[in-house]
C-alpha cells in the first residue's frame, strides 16, 4: 500500500495490538522503518494503535527514551506488566523528564495480600526463585527471595539490572520466611515474577508446561503467565497476577471503552505471554522467531527486524 494515500479517517475502525520485545521492537533493538510507517498509516485512517508489553512502565520508558522517534507518534496506548497497567501514551512517556503519577494510569491492578502471600509460599516450598513487585506505578521496585542453593544467573542478571530498585527479603528477629513473606505481602504486590533456570537432560518445553500448569492449579484464584526471559533468552520465567491481569484482559477492557469490538482487532506477539492476547484478537499473527508450537497456532507476519508487523497491519488494514 501506497503510504501518501489518504483517506478521511474514521474514529475507532480497529485496534492494532502488538508485544514490544522481539516483535515490534527486534532483537537488534530498533523498530524498523517499516513499522513504524505503517502503524502512523494505521492511525491516520482512524486505527487505535496500542503496545502490549510484558515490561513494567519503568523500563519500557527507560528504552522508550533511546528510540529515533518519540513513541506517541505512533502509539495511542501501552499495556505494560502484561496486563497490570495502562496509561495513554503521551509525551511523559518517553524517559523520565516528566513523572507519571497515578493519575495518569487509566487502570492498574494488584494481588489482594492474602492471594499474593499464598502464591509466594508456594513458590518458596517448591524450592523456586522469585520476586515480589510493588504496585503500579512503582512495580519496577521488588523483593527478592532465593528459595534453594541452585545456581540461578538469570535471577542474579535481573536484579543486577534494577540495583536501586531490588532489596532482598529482610529477616526480622526471630521471623521464619514464610512470616517475612506475609508481612511483605500486606506492603501490597502488583506481580511476583518466578525465575526458572533451563532444565538439563529433560524436555525443556514440556517442563515449562507442567511447572505452569501445576502453578495454575494451585493458584486458581490468580493469573498465571508463562514466558521465556528476555535476559538469557532460555530461563523460564512465571509471572503471578490479579485474576484480572493478562494481555487479552486488558485489550479487552480498552477496546470495550473504546467501542471496539475483538473481532476489529488483531494482536501480533511473539512469545507465550502473547498467547492469550493472540486467542483473543480476531485477526492474530506470530514472528518466525516466535516458538514452534505458537506458530503452528498462529499465521506469521516474517521476521521482526523484517518488519513483521507492518505486514501484518497492511494485510489487517487492507
Amino acid at each position: 500500500m501506497n503510504y501518501s494515500e489518504s483517506k478521511t479517517p474514521d474514529r475507532h475502525r480497529g485496534i492494532i495490538f502488538t508485544d514490544f520485545d522481539g516483535t515490534l521492537f527486534n532483537d537488534q533493538r530498533y523498530i524498523t522503518d517499516s513499522n513504524y510507517k505503517a502503524l502512523k498509516h494505521a492511525r491516520e485512517l482512524g486505527f487505535i494503535t496500542s503496545i502490549a508489553t510484558g515490561r513494567s512502565l519503568f523500563s519500557f520508558r527507560r528504552v522508550a527514551e533511546t528510540l529515533d522517534r518519540p513513541i506517541y507518534e505512533y502509539f495511542d496506548y501501552l499495556i505494560f506488566s502484561s496486563g497490570a497497567g495502562v496509561v495513554r501514551s503521551f509525551e511523559g512517556i518517553m524517559g523520565f523528564g516528566t513523572d507519571i503519577t497515578e493519575n495518569d494510569i487509566i487502570e492498574k491492578e494488584e494481588l489482594s495480600p492474602p492471594d499474593a502471600s499464598e502464591a509466594a509460599k508456594l513458590l518458596y516450598s517448591q524450592g523456586i526463585d522469585f520476586m515480589l513487585h510493588k504496585p503500579v506505578p512503582d512495580n519496577h521496585h521488588f523483593t527478592y527471595i532465593k528459595a534453594n542453593s541452585v545456581l540461578n544467573p538469570d535471577f542474579y542478571r535481573r536484579i543486577k539490572i534494577y540495583p536501586d530498585y531490588a532489596e532482598a527479603l529482610d529477616a526480622g528477629d526471630g521471623d521464619d520466611v514464610p512470616e517475612q513473606i506475609e508481612a511483605a505481602c500486606l506492603e501490597g504486590v502488583s506481580q511476583l515474577v518466578a525465575v526458572v533456570p533451563p532444565a538439563e537432560n529433560i524436555d525443556a518445553g514440556k517442563y515449562a508446561a507442567e511447572l505452569t500448569e501445576f502453578l495454575r492449579l494451585k493458584l486458581e484464584q490468580c493469573s498465571v503467565v508463562r514466558t521465556t526471559s528476555p535476559i538469557d533468552r532460555q530461563s523460564l520465567w512465571i509471572e503471578i497476577f490479579s485474576p484480572e491481569v493478562s494481555k487479552s484482559k486488558a485489550a479487552a477492557r480498552l477496546a470495550d471503552r473504546l467501542g471496539v469490538s475483538s473481532s476489529d482487532c488483531i494482536a501480533v506477539g511473539n512469545d507465550f505471554n502473547d498467547e492469550d492476547l493472540l486467542r483473543w484478537a480476531g485477526t492474530a499473527r506470530t514472528v518466525d522467531e516466535a516458538p514452534e508450537l505458537l506458530r503452528n497456532q498462529y499465521r506469521t507476519a516474517g521476521r521482526a527486524e523484517d518488519g513483521a508487523v507492518a505486514s501484518a497491519i497492511l494485510e489487517f488494514i487492507g
